[in-house]
């Protein structure tokens, strides 16, 4: 039995006028702190010297409080451990339900207390849940899911599925549906209760596929399948496992179940299985994997309708793991055969020769065209890279010849901008600097390109400067104008006092000006959801908050008001990703264009740091962490879950190869693909791999970027090839387009973060650290 002190439960604040109120309103928070007083035997009980400090606390205000244990989500330093941290919160929020008996922060206190021991002590906290259904009947759907957890892990699955399957009805429009069905699902079944769960689990499983509780969830629905004697349906939804879900650890155990129940001889995968798995494959970027199922297919089908397909998805394959001899022969059949993928596969063809410098046969393409249905498009980009071939052989005019035919070719598509600004670079780079202004000036024709604009104006500017022409004044004005939060307007240095003057202050634009007093709209306040939102944030539930604000943001999709104030809530749930597209999708005019004034806010989200402990911890003197900041945003756009086309994993789409070798350089154990995943593991591996750039190149900032993207050894012939130019020259030279973006984006950003966080960039050439 556990006796609790009447004297310690109803100790009163003497500023209290009646004893009696005070009584009652203690009354449920001596239920919660005779559970509370449960924990001190429990697995969360801490060494006798640490509890007795801490049994010494006092929280100078319930509020300051609840939010110190609130706001301690990630342990402060390497040697602190999550079990660590949770001890830590469990005893700060046992000490505002014990120095705050009855008032809101002690509830809240319980209601965090009770999502904390679910899995730890789900007795505990269905007590704790229990008492908070009073409290805050706004968060009804939740309780009850996380009652069902905590019931579900005691072993009561009756109970358990119960509980998730009132949720909807309860909250009708709960964000909770589909989460609330898989786990109703799993608790019949564990109940025994097959029937139930089939039902459950067949529509949830239907209608959300990409959940990530779909394959286990297969598992569960195969196995009550079999055990009520449907067979071939049992069987069907094992394959389905095995086909849709190939790169999880449900699919190997399905493999195991179909040989065990069939026998290795009876089970054999369709042609149609193989095929399905390897789409699977190729969508997950797991391109080795691809390549394997892909060629099983093709060695079982010969005749399979979908052949050619399977053989382009091959190619593309292969060019991403770069063997790019084997994908050449598989393009170049495609192309030979004149089949309806022939189109796309030269494209890919051509991007191979150049890319082995094969010239020949990259020159020759253009008399392939009458054979095949290309499009403009596809004709514009094969002479592009034959251009761009020349180019490189320091072959000018002939590349020039071949831009303006590509120019011509391509209609109105990107292409054509492409080709104009090739030619107008050609003549820059050859000193030919009044043709360059004037195909500068026929590229801008009136238009405001945000991609090429502010490109071909910097490099109008510079030409201009190079003949000492008094226009220059103009374009350098032009440029700061209309772009002075662009990489070319961080470059050009007359721009310097104009970005500065765009300040990370607290001024608010009109988006944000239509708000209640607290800075609140009020017709947000009226929706449910962002009223749960907002609680769910109070109480330190990040994810749960996320959710609700995420499901907002597609509401008001047109409001833009109500976009900046959800960005902003997003942001400080640490749902980085969400908040950094919604500013990049409605915002990026006034981000990258200045012009209007922004409210501080919005910068940070546009520009996260919530990351910077985490890149401190493992950069220290060797990084600058603006440069890990910025890579972040520009790899990942701060999605842990990202995957490349390429297969890079996590926040800085670190490859599991290189996971690999940096890990052993480090003397950390192996890491495996799903460990990068993880957003600590990820930071540590990317820095050091980027600290292992910046030794290779000295500190040279361009370099080290560049060679993050598209590897050491393609920088350092590069450097072997151009090391001479000018730092802003040498960019505009990198003959990997998707590269030569990629450095100007991270570059813009780096800036971009340390003048906001430290003032201007000090450093004016683009090789240095700010």
């Amino acid at each position: 039995m556990v006796i609790v002190d009447s004297q310690h439960c109803l100790r009163r604040d003497r500023s209290i006028v009646s004893l009696q109120k005070r009584v009652r309103s203690s009354l449920i928070a001596c239920v919660l702190l005779a559970a509370v007083v449960l924990l001190h035997g429990s697995s969360f009980a801490t060494d006798d010297d640490t509890m007795s400090a801490r049994s010494n606390d006092v929280c100078e205000s319930a509020e300051d409080c609840f939010r110190a244990a609130a706001s301690q989500k990630r342990p402060p330093d390497k040697t602190t451990t999550q079990e660590d941290l949770l001890r830590a919160r469990v005893e700060r929020l046992r000490l505002v339900m014990e120095q705050y008996p009855g008032s809101l922060w002690a509830k809240r206190a319980g209601l965090v207390m009770g999502v904390l021991l679910v899995e730890r002590e789900p007795a505990d906290a269905v007590r704790f849940l229990r008492a908070a259904q009073r409290d805050f009947p706004f968060l009804e759907d939740y309780i009850r899911f996380w009652l069902g957890e905590a019931s579900l892990k005691m072993g009561d699955a009756v109970p358990a599925a119960m509980l998730f399957g009132s949720v909807p009805e309860a909250v009708p429009d709960t964000l909770l549906a589909n989460r609330v069905a898989f786990r109703g699902g799993e608790a019949w079944y564990r109940a025994g209760q097959c029937r139930k769960a089939i039902d459950l689990l067949t529509r949830v499983v239907s209608q959300s596929p990409q959940d990530p509780a779909s394959p286990s969830a297969l598992l569960s629905l195969a196995d009550c399948q079999l055990q009520q004697n449907r067979t071939a349906e049992g069987y069907a939804t094992l394959r389905q496992a095995w086909i849709q879900y190939p790169q999880t650890p449900e699919a190997r155990e399905a493999m195991a179940r179909l040989v065990a129940s069939m026998g290795s001889d009876m089970w054999r995968p369709t042609p149609d299985d193989l095929y399905a798995r390897a789409r699977a494959y190729f969508t997950l970027s797991l391109h080795g994997e691809a390549v394997d199922e892909l060629q099983k297919f093709l060695s079982a089908a010969p005749q399979h309708p979908r052949r050619n397909e399977a053989r382009l998805k091959l190619g593309t394959s292969l060019v991403r793991l770069k063997r790019y001899e084997q994908a050449r022969q598989v393009f170049q059949d495609l192309v030979a055969e004149r089949v309806s993928e022939s189109s796309e596969a030269a494209v890919w063809l051509a991007r191979i020769y150049l890319r082995q410098g094969d010239g020949d046969r990259l020159l020759a393409m253009p008399q392939t065209f009458p054979k095949l249905s290309l499009s403009a498009e596809q004709k514009a980009a094969i002479l592009l890279f034959a251009g761009m071939w020349q180019e490189d052989q320091v072959q000018n005019d002939q590349a020039l010849a071949t831009y303006r035919q590509a120019a011509q070719t391509a209609g109105d598509s990107e292409q054509k901008s492409e080709a104009l600004w090739r030619t107008g670079w050609i003549q820059y780079e050859t000193g030919r600097f009044r043709e360059a202004v004037e195909s500068f000036q026929q590229m801008m024709n009136g238009k405001d390109d945000g991609q090429f604009t502010p490109q071909v104006l910097y490099w109008m500017a510079r030409a201009l400067e190079s003949q000492k022409d008094d226009r220059i004044a103009d374009v350098y004005a032009q440029l700061c104008r209309q772009y002075p939060l662009s990489y070319y307007g961080q470059l050009a240095q007359s721009c310097a006092a104009a970005s500065a003057s765009i300040t990370a202050s607290g001024s608010v634009s009109p988006e944000a000006s239509a708000s209640t007093s607290d800075g609140t709209r009020a017709d947000l306040w009226r929706d449910s959801h962002y009223r749960k939102a907002m609680e769910l944030k109070l109480l330190g539930l990040d994810q749960e908050a996320a959710r609700e604000l995420a499901w907002l943001t597609e509401s008001y999709a047109r409001d833009r008001r109500a976009l900046l104030e959800l960005s902003v809530l997003l942001s400080e749930a640490g749902a980085y990703h969400q908040a950094l597209r919604i500013a990049r999708l409605h915002f990026r005019d006034s981000l990258e264009r200045g012009g209007e004034t922004i409210p501080s806010a919005l910068w940070r989200v546009a520009y996260p740091t919530g990351y910077l402990p985490t890149i401190q911890a493992y950069a220290g003197n060797q990084v600058d962490p603006y440069l890990v900041a910025a890579i972040i945003r520009e790899e990942s756009q701060y999605d842990p879950r990202a995957v490349s086309r390429v297969g890079a994993v996590g926040l800085m789409q670190v490859m599991p190869a290189t996971a690999q070798t940096v890990a052993r350089s480090l003397g950390v154990p192996n890491v495996v693909r799903d460990e990068l995943f993880n957003q600590e593991t990820n930071i540590r591996l990317g820095v050091g791999y980027l600290a292992q750039l910046l030794q290779q190149f000295s500190g040279n900032v361009m370099y080290t970027v560049a060679a993050y993207n598209a590897g050491p050894a393609a920088v350092s012939d590069w450097i072997l090839k151009r090391g001479d130019k000018q730092p802003d020259e040498f960019v505009e030279l990198i003959p990997y387009q998707e590269t030569r973006q990629y450095v100007k984006r991270v570059l813009r950003s780096y800036r971009e973060y340390h003048r906001l966080e430290r003032g201007p960039c000090a450093a004016r050439s683009l090789d240095k650290v700010c």
